[in-house]
């Protein structure tokens, strides 16, 4: 069974208790293109200012309301330590929180769906809804989210330009960022040292495949997981990212039939099969658990967020044996970073409170102090930078050796690349491209062939060029 990292991780939260009691030839990069697709918002350049001053937050007690705030996946309990100080500010805004996973379960259709169908009706809406980054385009596109724009825009020299761009359309912002997923290398020390190999030798992902074939001839380990029948193109999406592509183009046309560089990382995955240096695991499976925890896999191109995971359930009995470097780069003077990830604040433009709803997302997004507070509980990596000034971020993490994590991940934030992987479209697309893999990896298609049956798919489905 196919587990989503955020659904997991909420059981985890809850049973833990955090809170309280609880490469290819170098072309072009495609223009950033807003989360439906279409031109970026020019109010991205203004994540570059220099002299900003984060805004400062003056409560006003007379603003009132009762508060229904919907979160994706996450347990609320480390926005609760923050419901004390919240109160004190504003007086007259009470809060309820209602957590839903993103996906659904048996029991629940999950909060996808759950807002799909309250946006449809017109009725049943939160006041505050947390999204997925990949998901957010779709309800921009639907104009289902209120304008966000003179709120959030003080904020940009404060916000990863990415996360931004998928929540803008027309040059308007429709969410206030939470979290982001910098992706960086995660490589096992003990499998490294009895190869001989210098983990800070794989510059490029030629010196990774290279890597690959000593460490599996010396330790008979392979270099990543990477499943063929169940293939969820995730890890595929971020390889693009780090190259600042992905599933259209700064028009909102399909490129994966037309972009090089694309079908020549696919053929990169490929030849990793071919070499014997891939284990076909299925992630968020067992097997794919065990080989981490074990150390039976050499290293790991994941985002932030799986640093959490490693510690919390993947690789508990593991601390002191995983390090982390840049991602290796696809060409000499090309990213060594992507994005996997990431969720922001909303609200449905049919509220009546947003007032109140503005109110908490700024106390609990806006302020250093407040998101340190939710970072040190949950270990969830916050977007806005302005906290990265905080001691905590240069402390060494113990389960990592010692390595300054959290300061290498801020360090990255920076140099992500804008792509064009989330839109509207995505889980259509991602639908789509991950059986062209599956069927790619079991020999069914060839690389160019795979990709050109997952564009045509993608542009039958949504009517995209």
């Amino acid at each position: 069974m196919k587990h989503h990292p955020r659904a997991r991780w909420a059981a985890l939260v809850v049973l833990i208790g955090l809170i309280g009691c609880n490469t290819p030839p170098a072309s072009p990069s495609p223009a950033a293109t807003s989360s439906s697709g279409g031109e970026a918002s020019p109010t991205l350049a203004a994540s570059a200012s220099a002299a900003a001053v984060l805004p400062e937050i003056s409560p006003d007690p007379n603003i009132s309301g009762t508060l229904n705030v919907w979160i994706g996946g996450l347990a609320q309990n480390y926005y609760e330590a923050l419901d004390p100080e919240f109160a004190k500010a504003y007086p007259n805004i009470k809060v309820k929180y209602t957590v839903i996973d993103y996906g659904g379960n048996a029991d629940n259709p999950g909060l996808y769906q759950n807002f799909q169908l309250a946006v449809t009706a017109g009725s049943g809406l939160p006041d505050v809804v947390s999204l997925e980054d990949s998901h957010l385009g779709q309800y921009v596109k639907l104009d289902a989210l209120a304008d966000l724009t003179d709120k959030v825009t003080p904020y940009l020299p404060f916000l990863p330009g990415q996360k931004v761009q998928d929540a803008s359309k027309d040059g308007k912002i429709y969410a206030m960022a939470i979290d982001s997923g910098p992706v960086a290398l995660y490589y096992r020390r003990d499998v490294f040292e009895k190869a001989g190999v210098d983990p800070t030798s794989l510059a490029t992902w030629d010196d990774w495949m290279a890597a690959g074939k000593v460490i599996k001839e010396k330790t008979g380990f392979p270099m990543w997981q990477q499943a063929k029948a169940r293939n969820n193109a995730r890890t595929f999406e971020s390889l693009l990212w780090q190259q600042g592509l992905g599933y259209v183009d700064a028009s909102g046309a399909v490129i994966l039939d037309k972009e090089p560089r694309i079908e020549q990382t696919l053929a990169f995955v490929g030849q990793t099969w071919k070499d014997g240096i891939a284990a076909d695991n299925e992630e968020w499976t067992d097997p794919w658990y065990a080989a981490f925890n074990k150390g039976e896999v050499a290293t790991h191109p994941g985002a932030v967020w799986m640093s959490t995971f490693f510690k919390s359930f993947i690789a508990p009995d593991a601390k002191g044996k995983w390090g982390v470097v840049p991602l290796p780069r696809w060409t000499t003077d090309g990213s060594d970073t992507a994005n996997d990830g990431g969720s922001s604040f909303a609200i449905p433009a049919a509220s009546t409170q947003k007032d109140a709803a503005w109110a908490w997302i700024q106390f609990y997004t806006g302020r250093p102090e407040s998101v340190m507070t939710w970072y040190k509980a949950s270990d969830i990596f916050p977007s806005l930078t302005a906290a990265y000034a905080d001691p905590y971020f240069a402390a060494p993490d113990a389960y990592f050796g010692d390595q300054e994590v959290r300061q290498f991940f801020a360090d990255l934030i920076p140099s992500v690349p804008a792509a064009t992987v989330y839109s509207s479209d995505y889980a259509v697309m991602n639908a789509s491209l991950s059986s062209a893999i599956q069927r790619f990896a079991m020999g069914e298609l060839s690389a160019k062939d795979a990709l050109a049956a997952a564009a045509q798919e993608i542009r039958d489905k949504t009517g995209r060029s």
